[in-house]
């Protein structure tokens, strides 16, 4: 989705904003009220969280589903900053109002209860809201910005995806004896989809490493990706000095190799950081080393 061509105009770019807003929330509140809920499922995420408190509690689903969801925005705003809040406060309103419209909505996708098929698609509909969103630059709210305020605050030696990671697995393991084992086998094959939906959004091809290299506009400029890139990627970074042969000028370029996923944080900083600086990623069939493949690994490519 990131290759389409973006509108100009700033009305363009409103409705632009608007329509992946709505469409990311309309897919997750969609599938949660008229699939998920009537078969019996549970997910990972905020979803799970709110289900196995609405299965013990006869609360209504929205208004717990809001309630963490501000615990969360708030928490992200006093330990993160404004900035955090920003890319949060949108979805984490839209998803509760429409979660509240379809709870008053009598319908259910499936005729009959069938699990499988309600797992696969949760997935399907989770994989296109987050993608949709993260395309946009947005976030729900829910279990990727409580790792994020956790590396923050606590675990600034992890990666936020190891500790989202770890919260939705714990949710899932919780969901077994809340509801069931099959219900939260069913969550896991749910988390499967979910992740490669995604990963197709983002990225379009199954590449699974990038290299992310940087010319920026200046020395400030390159300080400023540097410290993003290991502070909040939790990547290394290399540099050299490279010349254009055009001006005959040396400049510093900046080489980071990372994930797909990573790859679109990366150029959504640097678009907003950097917007004059010269930026190349290309697709690597393999990396060997610390958080990638071990090289000793004879099966690995």
């Amino acid at each position: 989705m990131d290759h389409i061509r973006k509108p100009t105009t700033k009305a363009g770019k409103i409705l632009r904003e608007f329509l992946i807003i709505l469409l990311s929330a309309f897919c997750s509140t969609f599938v949660q009220m008229f699939v998920m809920i009537p078969n019996g499922m549970t997910s990972g995420g905020l979803p799970g969280i709110t289900r196995m408190i609405t299965h013990i509690f006869p609360w209504d689903y929205s208004l717990v589903y809001y309630s963490i969801s501000m615990v969360i925005v708030i928490t992200a705003w006093i330990t993160m900053g404004k900035r955090e809040l920003e890319r949060i406060i949108a979805l984490a309103i839209t998803y509760p109002v429409l979660l509240f419209i379809f709870e008053h909505i009598h319908f259910q996708l499936l005729d009959s209860e069938d699990r499988l098929l309600a797992s696969l698609i949760m997935g399907v509909f989770y994989g296109l809201a987050s993608g949709i969103g993260y395309v946009g630059g947005y976030s729900s709210g829910g279990t990727d910005t409580l790792a994020r305020v956790l590396k923050y605050k606590l675990f600034n030696f992890l990666r936020v995806a190891d500790i989202k990671l770890v919260i939705d697995v714990t949710i899932i393991i919780i969901s077994a004896f809340v509801f069931d084992t099959n219900v939260a086998m069913y969550a896991v094959i749910t988390s499967v989809v979910t992740a490669r939906v995604i990963s197709a959004i983002l990225t379009g091809y199954n590449g699974r490493t990038v290299k992310f290299e940087i010319v920026p506009s200046s020395e400030e400029k390159g300080e400023e990706i540097i410290r993003y890139v290991i502070d909040v990627m939790d990547r290394d970074v290399t540099s050299h000095i490279a010349r254009g042969e055009y001006t005959k000028t040396e400049r510093r370029t900046l080489s980071v190799a990372c994930t797909p996923h990573e790859a679109l944080d990366l150029k959504r900083f640097v678009a907003e950081s950097d917007p004059a600086a010269f930026s190349v990623m290309s697709s690597i069939l393999t990396v060997w080393g610390e958080n990638f493949s071990n090289i000793k690994d004879v099966y690995n490519n």
